[in-house]
């Protein structure tokens, strides 16, 4: 089972939940942004979830499957049609083998998440499948998808069978049959536009200000992408003065831990 990408989009790669285990090599972790979606999109179709799927950013790919397939979209509404028929999102899809899935307008979110029943058939490197670009290291050939690339998948799981079989019994006009139910929107991620995100103190908080930590809990920010530090870069229109420095500005030189906030000379002048 195989499909071939006819239009790549702007940035369609393959990921899963990551490299983990080789930071102190100097590995980055890579994987999904949207990890929660990534897992739905899996369980959706029978895999486990922690399997592969591709991650398409913002404007999505044109994509042929070469066989019967079951397919689950999952993240931000990116449009998704099978053969020009909207499909919806967040629930199992049977795809006939010739059907080709497209990508409109983005709605919300910027990421969304094809997850196919037996996952693709690449060799993993450090125990992952997750693309890194800048290395080129992972996923596809190490690099974001291109048009005549070829991705072959596992055989449907046991439970993707289950899930087909009784899409099959479905009766449709349309060019795909999906489920009628899907998530209970209680566990589905909330893509807001001006979202709020949940901190917790780090030992150096005590360092700051009261006026510093009331900016900081309060300042709308900007997500940027942060090349050079190969993350994600929070930047808020503030200046942090610590009581600790007298004034100076010091970066202490903590071993980072995932999703630790750091209060760098970046943000703090921006």
């Amino acid at each position: 089972m195989s499909v071939n990408i006819i239009r790549p989009g702007l940035l369609t790669t393959v990921q899963d939940l990551g490299r983990q285990g080789f930071q102190k090599e100097g590995i980055i972790v890579s994987g999904a942004m949207d990890v929660l979606a990534l897992r739905i999109a899996n369980l959706l179709v029978g895999n486990e979830e922690e399997k592969a799927a591709l991650e398409i950013t913002l404007m999505g790919p044109k994509i042929r499957f070469e066989e019967d397939t079951l397919i689950a979209i999952t993240g931000g509404d990116l449009s998704p049609t099978i053969d020009g028929e909207p499909v919806k999102m967040w629930r199992p899809v049977f795809v006939s083998k010739g059907s080709m899935l497209a990508f409109g307008v983005p709605k919300s979110g910027c990421r969304a998440y094809l997850s196919i029943s037996g996952s693709f058939i690449i060799d993993p490197v450090m125990g992952s499948l997750s693309t890194s670009l800048r290395p080129e290291v992972g996923g596809f050939k190490g690099r974001a998808l291109q048009a005549g690339d070829q991705l072959f998948c596992h055989p449907k799981t046991k439970m993707g069978e289950v899930i087909r079989n009784r899409l099959l019994n479905k009766q449709t006009d349309k060019p795909f049959k999906q489920a009628f139910w899907t998530i209970h929107p209680d566990f589905l991620p909330r893509y807001e536009e001006n979202p709020t995100i949940s901190v917790i103190e780090g030992p150096e908080y005590a360092w700051f200000t009261k006026e510093s930590k009331a900016v900081f809990l309060t300042q709308a920010m900007r997500l940027l992408l942060n090349q050079i530090e190969w993350g994600i870069d929070y930047r808020v229109r503030v200046q942090y003065w610590s009581e600790q420095t007298s004034g100076s500005y010091y970066q202490l030189p903590l071993r980072l831990v995932p999703f630790k906030f750091q209060v760098t000379v970046s943000l703090l002048f921006y």
